[in-house]
């Protein structure tokens, strides 16, 4: 069947899984906001985003392995119903142990969701056209990623409104995956996770998957609070977060495509490198004694198009590294254990996240706001340094052994490359 056919065929669960990532970014933005607009603490804000990876990790690795049993649409509409749930009381409730609950429940729901729509979309596509039919997948999910950040622009009075909206969206991820033709692929057999294995085929890639995990969640889910606090326009905050967001759209494809043609760990070196100067810069440029009198952003300025080539940098290296990290594992994986390679750097990359925004929690109880940015900085400098001694002393796999790099986001078991070429 020919690529434009399986995706009208898919369509539905296209629309379906869009909504839910325009729902879930946007949370991802609208949770620390809001955390702030109630006078809650950047603790309490650590730990929501830490809970949210917590629920995210059991929801991969426990829940998505049973609930298929209960068909993949029923599935589907339990998770979503726990996801408006949560968005419907996240808008009423100011009660922060309760907050961070919900966040736990959301992640929970979140895995699932992501975990059902990617097997389904996974399993349907042929093997002939699957990489093409995933590409297409990556790119309208970071398209709709940048435009759930416009979420906030519905109620900038009052940040928890817009809950209301992304309860709406999970809404009609239900009713359009009820509607689809698509017939749902049977039930998976679990895959195993091989963190040793991981460790000893690919060190780097484990390192590296860790590390992200713990710099993008805390950028994604503290630095909202962060710059709300500091008393940037809650707006403006999302126009920084949806830059990031279009950094990966932008670069993902290109580097995926250069890391295909030479050593990989070259591309990923580069990637860690601009992250973690533009990380450095952003030390630098943040300061806590921010003048809370000048809030919103001059657009025609020289000052704000240098903020926006900073933040579309920083989400073209950080965010596109994971998919480049993937590969660079499954290239030296052999081939019987690729699958296990791949559930395995979720498991890691999930760990980071849960990790990340604690450290970072830790850091700023002594040494102020200030640590936030200086913990991203030190993490990713010590993993480019790494990466560089391994480039350095280990020799690349050949050809005949690489994966061709697939688009791989950091939502299930199963977008990731089933099999070497």
């Amino acid at each position: 069947m020919a690529i434009k056919n399986q995706i009208l065929s898919l369509q539905s669960l296209f629309i379906s899984m869009a909504a839910v990532q325009l729902a879930t970014a946007g949370s991802g933005t609208l949770v620390p906001l809001a955390f702030s607009e109630i006078g809650a603490s950047q603790e309490v804000a650590s730990m929501a985003a830490s809970a949210y990876s917590a629920g995210f990790l059991v929801g991969c690795f426990v829940v998505a392995r049973s609930i298929v049993d209960f068909g993949h649409i029923r599935a589907f509409a339990f998770g979503a119903a726990i996801a408006i749930a949560v968005a419907i009381l996240f808008s009423v409730s100011t009660s922060t142990p309760f907050l961070v609950v919900l966040r736990f429940l959301s992640g929970l729901a979140t895995a699932g969701l992501f975990s059902i729509g990617d097997t389904w979309l996974n399993e349907t596509a042929e093997e002939r056209t699957r990489g093409s039919v995933l590409a297409v997948y990556s790119i309208v999910v970071g398209i709709v990623a940048v435009f759930s950040q416009f979420l906030v622009f519905v109620v900038p009075g009052d940040i928890r409104e817009a809950f209301v909206y992304v309860a709406l969206f999970y809404c009609l991820s239900i009713v359009v995956i009820s509607t689809t033709r698509s017939t749902p692929p049977n039930n998976d057999t679990p895959v195993p996770i091989r963190v040793r294995g991981l460790l000893k085929d690919a060190p780097a890639a484990a390192v590296g998957a860790f590390a992200i995990g713990m710099v993008s969640t805390t950028l994604l889910s503290v630095v909202p609070y962060s710059a709300a606090q500091l008393g940037i326009e809650i707006i403006n905050v999302a126009i920084m977060v949806a830059l990031i967001y279009l950094g990966r759209v932008l670069f993902q494809f290109p580097l995926g495509r250069l890391s295909d043609k030479m050593d990989r760990r070259i591309v990923i070196l580069i990637a860690t490198v601009t992250a973690t100067l533009v990380l450095f810069v952003m030390g630098i440029l943040v300061d806590v004694d921010y003048d809370h009198s000048v809030n919103s952003f001059d657009y025609n300025s020289i000052g704000f198009v240098i903020l926006s080539i900073i933040l579309v940098l920083l989400g073209g290296s950080l965010l596109t590294l994971y998919s480049l990290l993937v590969a660079h594992a499954l290239d030296r994986t052999v081939p019987v254990f690729v699958s296990s390679a791949a559930v395995t750097m979720l498991l890691v990359w999930t760990l980071g996240s849960i990790a990340g925004p604690l450290i970072a929690n830790i850091a700023t109880t002594y040494f102020g706001d200030i640590a936030l940015y200086w913990v991203n900085f030190a993490v990713m400098l010590c993993f480019a340094l790494y990466l560089g001694q391994r480039v350095w002393s280990v020799e690349p796999v050949s050809r005949a052994e690489q994966t061709s790099h697939t688009d791989v986001l950091p939502t299930s078991t199963e977008m990731a490359p089933s099999e070497k070429r």
